[in-house]
């Protein structure tokens, strides 16, 4: 290795501008810095934000392209009815109707209220339980249909954990200063959403104190976010006669009867002792002290809907203090951030007419085929498994499918109703509308066709079910990816993002199901052994990691994502290695394809957050922060270190003999 030179970035560089560097760093002491240092110190988080990176400038890029089609739609000359673009308009139109919304005060949600009042036993608690959770309102439980973990070409009902009001059940347990600080904020919170509801300060006191002794209990009887990962320990069959004896104050078979899935016969339960102390809470927590928990879990889900008075309310603690922002962001955008959550595959037609063309769709398509070949030869390389296991890692990366850009069929919207004049209306519709979706697909074929996220968002995924890893056109933009750009730079960028969605396929959750979508151990008992010995190194890097004092990066949770951005990179790395064998290898702007490629991906990276919003993500997020998104995979890599000739035992790479490497 040739000692590490000064490096200079060129103002004609096509891509990379040099002041978005920090030449007081260098790759070799902190690349995270010299890669972004300069964008860092020049972009602090805007007081509507809680972070501000490259994934955000991407997402206001698309807000406006999105908000302009949207007020396009709004003003357009009497659109066919049913169409999106009457839709889309008509729901922006009621959502910028701020006189109306406050004329109307709490009368929207008036009938969810008078249910609640009315409960007087324990029968009127599950039906108002059905009601709530139809529009939103995230009480008692979770649940979600999605392919069988046993049997992939059905769907399956999932009940699981949930009725919390914060994020995470840490939040309740934990006993720092910090977390003791936030739980006074909350509960001070709810006694101000009562108070704006009309209930003396006594009584919203009482309230507040009653929320958070009957979530508290909820939250202790529930898994951590780190055994909520382990897919084996929360795949659990109940058939019918098992969940009425489960629960039976709850009454669990008898709700999958009430909201539409009777043809059931059995469901999976995620965690059986959770269920247990609910149905202990149904008869030892006063039905009274219910109805103030439906009540409030009511106010969160419709907070947003409401007159300012409540959605001020609420942004003052979720956005403040739990999210970390300083001002609320513009009337329009989080009226289009409720239409992407809630009609986002219609706003998604209307994208990707114009921002996504066929080329760009071809591209991807050819460096997905390319990331594929590598993450096959990445298992043929390594050298502690066995050929058994090796042969059915291929069947299961043979079994991958893939979706680009936007689905082939749009998502059926023709039997939801949207008003130009009922904001908080029209969005209760949408919720019931995508609720009865989502039963209505249990008992029938999987829909080849499904996308968990509206295309014009910048995000991707694996669906370890399906067996498919999904890139919609949101993301497919600069700088992940830009058509004209060099290939050291698109491999970089979308070129890792789609190896970290393969490689989530054989990360620590992934791996354990088959070619199929089918939850199978397809590993030797050695082999297993020998990949989570790996997989333990790389969580202990990670939790050394600390944030702010006394609070580091949870190894354990964020293992999956970690994996897939090592083993993303690495096989990243070799397909643009064979891409640039087929097309030569120019230097780009006196930097070489490898160093383009490494400082691609820092870049995509750059990220500032605030202090609340860091613990946030560290306390319940399953992603490392940013910054150890780069340093962390890359002190990993031999090929780092030698694009930037960086000597053994300097500050950004580990040295050579501990370097841990999964795939």
């Amino acid at each position: 290795m040739t000692p590490e030179q000064p490096l200079s970035i060129s103002p004609d560089d096509p891509v990379f501008d040099p002041d978005d560097f920090d030449f007081t760093a260098s790759p070799s002491s902190d690349f995270w810095r010299f890669a972004n240092g300069g964008w860092l110190d020049a972009n602090p988080v805007p007081p509507e934000y809680g972070s501000w990176g490259a994934f955000h400038e991407l997402h206001e890029r698309n807000e406006k392209i999105v908000h302009d089609l949207i007020v396009e739609a709004a003003a357009a000359d009497d659109p066919e009815h049913g169409s999106a673009t009457q839709k889309v308009g008509d729901f922006y139109t009621a959502g910028m109707d701020t006189e109306s919304i406050e004329a109307a005060g709490i009368e929207p949600i008036q009938q969810w209220l008078d249910a609640i009042d009315s409960i007087t036993d324990l029968d009127g608690l599950r039906s108002a339980f059905v009601e709530l959770q139809r529009i939103g309102a995230h009480v008692g439980w979770g649940f979600h249909v999605e392919p069988d973990r046993g049997d992939a070409t059905r769907n399956l009902l999932y009940i699981g954990q949930g009725g919390l009001g914060l994020p995470d059940r840490d939040y309740y347990v934990r006993d720092d200063d910090t977390s003791l600080e936030l739980a006074a904020a909350y509960r001070e919170h709810i006694a101000a959403m009562f108070s704006l509801f009309g209930r003396s300060d006594d009584e919203a006191v009482r309230a507040a104190k009653t929320i958070w002794a009957l979530e508290s209990r909820l939250a202790n009887a529930s898994n951590t976010a780190v055994e909520q990962r382990d897919v084996e320990a929360t795949t659990n069959r109940f058939d019918r006669d098992a969940l009425a004896a489960l629960a039976p104050s709850v009454g669990l078979s008898d709700w999958v009867n009430r909201i539409g899935a009777s043809q059931e016969r059995s469901v999976n339960i995620d965690k059986p002792g959770f269920f247990e102390e609910l149905d202990a809470m149904y008869t030892e927590v006063p039905i009274e002290d219910w109805k103030t928990y439906a009540t409030w879990h009511l106010l969160i889900a419709t907070a947003s809907s409401l007159p300012a008075r409540f959605e001020d309310e609420a942004f003052s603690f979720w956005g403040v203090k739990v999210g970390g922002q300083k001002e609320q962001k513009p009337r329009w955008k989080r009226v289009v951030a409720a239409a992407g959550g809630s009609i986002g595959h219609l706003i998604a037609q209307l994208y990707v007419r114009d921002n996504f063309p066929p080329e760009a769709k071809a591209a991807v398509e050819d460096m997905v085929d390319r990331l594929l070949v590598e993450m096959g030869n990445t298992i043929d390389a390594v050298d502690w498994m066995t050929e058994a296991t090796k042969t059915q890692a291929h069947e299961k990366l043979k079994g991958f499918g893939y979706k680009i850009g936007y689905p082939d069929v749009w998502r059926d919207y023709s039997t939801l109703e949207i008003r130009p004049d009922a904001w908080l209306a029209n969005r209760i519709a949408a919720r019931r509308f995508e609720f009865d979706r989502n039963i209505a697909m249990l008992g029938k074929p999987l829909d080849p066709h499904e996308w968990l996220l509206p295309p014009h968002v910048v995000n991707a995924y694996y669906w370890p079910e399906r067996n498919e890893i999904v890139f919609p056109a949101g993301i497919l933009q600069p700088p992940f990816y830009d058509f004209g750009a060099d290939d050291a730079v698109n491999f970089g960028g979308i070129g890792v993002v789609i190896g970290h969605e393969i490689t989530h396929g054989f990360d620590d959750k992934g791996s354990l199901y088959d070619a199929t979508g089918h939850l199978r151990n397809w590993w030797t008992e050695e082999d297993r052994t020998e990949f989570e010995k790996r997989a333990k190194a790389l969580s202990d890097q990670f939790s050394e990691f600390e944030v702010e004092d006394g609070l580091f990066v949870n190894g354990d949770l964020t293992l999956g994502e970690n994996i897939a951005d090592l083993a993303g990179l690495t096989i990243a790395f070799a397909a643009l290695q064979k891409k640039l064998d087929e097309v030569g290898r120019d230097d780009v702007g006196g930097l070489t394809p490898e160093q383009r490629f490494y400082l691609s991906y820092a870049r995509v990276w750059r990220t500032n957050s605030t202090p609340e919003y860091l613990r946030l993500i560290v306390n319940s997020d399953p992603h490392s922060p940013a910054m150890f998104r780069v340093r962390g995979p890359l002190a990993n890599l031999d090929t780092f270190a030698e694009a930037f000739a960086i000597a053994d035992g300097s500050p950004t790479v580990r040295p050579v003999g501990t370097r841990t490497r999964v795939w």
